[in-house]
């Protein structure tokens, strides 16, 4: 072969590969762009204007939460205040990215997790059941069974599994008293504190303290306005037990209304336990001391739940 006849061969063969890099290249780039693309969004709601969450699991009562001004508060199975985190979380699932679809004709419900559905959460009037997670990508079945709407079973990734299950102390605020709470009396073992009705920004208590402790009982009251728990949980003492005893800690609020808790110390932890609703304030040890250890007070009794 002649000199000149292999160079144009070669710079064909050249001209070729780079083509064919060129092209593999070229459709690499494409792959990753539509792999990093933004997808479909669940629903077109806009979690701001979300005024009613509902959140039901088989066997359980309904979790009910609504959208004041004051805030988020639970409506159901108790009334109290929300918390803003946990609830980001609910709202969240409304905007969530889809990954694939599948069409219900081709699968077996069951198999999802959706026939029944683990449970379904309903934003306003659309309701989404949740389904199980695929094992490949860890990602999570849900179908919009409310109103009418893509018949289509949608993947999205999994998201934190508390806000969604069926224990409603995760979403309860942190806040051991309403935001706009007023203490007029405060109960504690051995000590008795009230607002003065003449002068209202002084404190009388039993046992009678000296005149130059009221910047400190004053300080004292404010931190059961800014103390939040750690945790928010079950009861840690059986209810019917618990509220046939007399309370640890009776908060009384300007309406009138009073607050009853327990104390209760249990694996190594404080917590105070409302005696109305089922829920229990698991505090810091720094905290609890805030609220509950105040100098020159008489001796308490062992709290429920203490070693004896």
């Amino acid at each position: 072969m002649k000199l000149s006849t292999l160079n144009l061969v070669l710079l064909l063969t050249a001209a070729g590969l780079f083509g064919w890099l060129a092209i593999d290249e070229h459709a690499e780039q494409i792959s990753i762009a539509k792999a990093i693309e933004r997808q479909p969004p669940l629903t077109t709601l806009d979690p701001n204007a979300i005024r009613r969450i509902r959140l039901h699991h088989p066997d359980s009562t309904d979790i009910v939460l609504e959208k004041a001004a004051s805030g988020w508060q639970m409506k159901a199975p108790v009334v109290l205040a929300a918390d803003l985190l946990p609830i980001a979380d609910l709202l969240a699932l409304a905007t969530r990215e889809t990954r694939g679809s599948l069409d219900p004709a081709t699968v077996k419900r069951a198999e999802l997790g959706l026939d029944p559905p683990l449970a379904t959460i309903q934003f306003d009037d659309t309701v989404i059941a949740i389904g199980a997670t695929e094992p490949l990508k860890h990602s999570r079945y849900v179908e919009r069974i409310g109103p009418p709407g893509d018949a289509r079973i949608q993947l999205v990734d999994d998201f934190p599994a508390e806000p969604f299950d069926d224990d409603f102390t995760d979403l309860v605020n942190k806040a051991l008293l309403p935001f706009d709470a007023v203490i007029t009396r405060l109960a504690l073992p051995g000590l008795i504190v009230s607002r003065d009705p003449v002068a209202a920004d002084a404190w009388t208590t039993i046992p009678a303290a000296s005149a130059d402790r009221q910047a400190e009982l004053e300080q004292r009251i404010r931190a059961w306005h800014e103390v939040g728990a750690v945790a928010t949980l079950p009861p840690m003492i059986d209810m019917a037990a618990a509220g046939n005893a007399a309370a640890d800690v009776t908060v009384t609020l300007g309406h009138g209304e009073p607050l009853a808790y327990r104390i209760v110390d249990k694996a190594g932890a404080r917590f105070l336990q409302r005696l109305d609703v089922p829920i229990s304030y698991q505090l810091s040890p720094a905290d609890a001391d805030r609220l509950l250890k105040w100098p020159a007070t008489a001796a308490a009794r062992a709290p429920a739940g203490a070693a004896q």
